[in-house]
Order: C-alpha cells, then structure tokens, then sequence
C-alpha cells in the first residue's frame, strides 16, 4: 500500500527514527497475560505507524489520490458510437476507431489510436483538454473540432467551433515544437513525424462533419479517400487493386446505409469495374 502512494522511504525513515527508542508507544492499561500485553502493544505500535506515515503523507501532498487508469474505448466496423467523457466532454467515434482518455483534476488527455473522432469539449478554463495522435497534439478548453487519421498516414484536424491550438511534437531534442492556431471552419493537415504539410484552409462543414448524422458527402474528391472512410462502415472492406485510379475525383452523397448502392454506382459514372469477392469488394481500372 505503502509503495502504491509513493510513501515507502517516509515509512522507513519513520521505523528507523522511533526502533532505537526504549519506548515505542506507552499504553494506559495493563492486560493480566503476556500475549494480551504483546497484541496490545503491537497494535499500538501499528496504528502509531499509520498515523503518523499517514499523516507526513497528507502534510507532504495535501491529499492522497489514487491515480486513474487510461479508459480505452473503441467503435465498431459498421456504426459510430458516443460517449460522454467524465468531465462532461462528448466524444463521437467514427466507424473501426479508438481513444484512451486521461482525465484528472489537472489535465485531461486523450490519445487518438486509430480512425476518427469528433470532439465537444466541455470549457474549463483550469484544465487543457488535449488530444494526440501520432506526432500531432490538438489542445482545447472548450470548442468543437475533429481530428482524424487521413489518407496517406496524415493526420487532418477540422474545427467547427471555437479556437484550437494544433502543435507538432517533434523527436525528443530535436527541435522546438511549432502551434498554428485554428479557428472555426479552418482545417489542416500533418504528416506521421508532426510536420504541417498544408497550410491552413476552409473547408464545407456540412460534408466534412456529415459521418456524425450517418452520412458521407464527397465534392471532387480523390477515390483513394472516399474508400478510407467507405471501410468504417462497409459490411466486408473495398480494396482498389489499380493505383492508376486512386486519386479519381468522386462527386457522391450518400447513407451508410447504401455503401453498396454507391460502390455499384460508382461502376456505372466512372471508369471503374467492380469485382464482388466472397470476403471483399474490388476496384479495378475500366
């Protein structure tokens, strides 16, 4: 117990002060037998320890607090899911996605493991709410904003509301960390190692955060990427076997519901053949 809150060399010390003594603990009463008198004594002696260890530990940190655990939650292929974090915060992960949460009276700390994830901070003005993933950190007291695992190993943070500060985190002793702030309706891009690699810009909030009501709207954008949010909700993956069609720009609206309607379509606009497999869709050039 001792070692779990950090009071071990306080406890030693404490023994160590007080063993040399003729007199431990002087009791008020005499048992009639030895082994009466032996646990008397030895109790009192207990209790004098946890007192006083107890009590160097309360003057030394105010309060004895247990550590929380990092709480993992993850969302399944098919469907988003909600959860309504322990200050008040809610939190809507996209399809096949997952976060670990910190939260404590000081800080409140969210890693974004894989996928998507939609933020409504509740404001505290006393507690940065940050969330990482890979070598890019989104910092918040209060506001909206997504932050997802993009195309090509990046990393795309899209505000709806409020101000938010997105930092790199560059390797240990490398260099100096670099904050670009964004505000609402601004959105930017980093790569794996944290670096920006596009500078800020706007974007339409009605396709962008469109996944929250289950719905996915493209407006010229590249097949590669449609296909990366399609796998979070389609019943087996979509795999496009020809590279030469990746970056075809798709014009499309549709529910998660009508994936397959969609994936047939897309065979009928575009120069695009699709091969139904008993584990897989595929996408090949025309």
């Amino acid at each position: 117990v001792w070692k779990t809150i950090g009071m071990t060399d306080s406890a030693v010390e404490w023994l160590e002060q007080y063993s040399s003594q003729s007199s431990v603990v002087q009791l008020q009463f005499k048992p009639k037998h030895s082994f009466a008198k032996l646990a008397v004594l030895l109790s009192g002696i207990a209790a004098s320890v946890a007192f006083l260890v107890l009590n160097d530990a309360l003057k030394t940190t105010d309060s004895l607090k247990i550590t929380p655990l990092v709480t993992v939650f993850n969302s399944p292929v098919g469907g988003n899911r909600t959860i309504t974090l322990s200050d008040g915060s809610d939190v809507t992960l996209a399809g096949n996605s997952s976060i670990s949460v910190y939260i404590n009276q000081h800080a409140r700390r969210i890693t974004l493991g894989k996928g998507s994830a939609y933020f409504d901070v509740t404001h505290d003005p006393t507690r940065i709410f940050s969330v990482t993933a890979q070598h890019t950190q989104v910092r918040v007291r209060g506001t909206a904003f997504e932050v997802k695992h993009s195309i090509d190993n990046a990393i795309k943070v899209s505000v709806q509301r409020g101000l938010v500060e997105v930092a790199d985190l560059p390797e240990q002793g490398v260099a100096d960390e670099k904050i670009i702030q964004l505000r609402e309706n601004e959105q930017l891009r980093a790569n794996s190692s944290g670096a920006f690699i596009t500078e800020v810009t706007r974007f339409n909030p009605q396709a962008e955060f469109s996944w929250l009501s289950e719905r996915l709207i493209y407006d010229d954008i590249p097949l590669k990427t449609v296909i990366m949010d399609i796998n979070r909700y389609a019943k087996k993956p979509v795999v496009i076997l020809d590279e030469s069609i990746n970056d075809l720009s798709i014009t499309a609206s549709f529910t998660f519901e009508q994936i397959d309607q969609m994936l047939a379509g897309l065979a009928l606009a575009y120069p695009i053949t699709l091969i139904e497999e008993d584990t897989r869709s595929v996408l090949v050039k025309q």
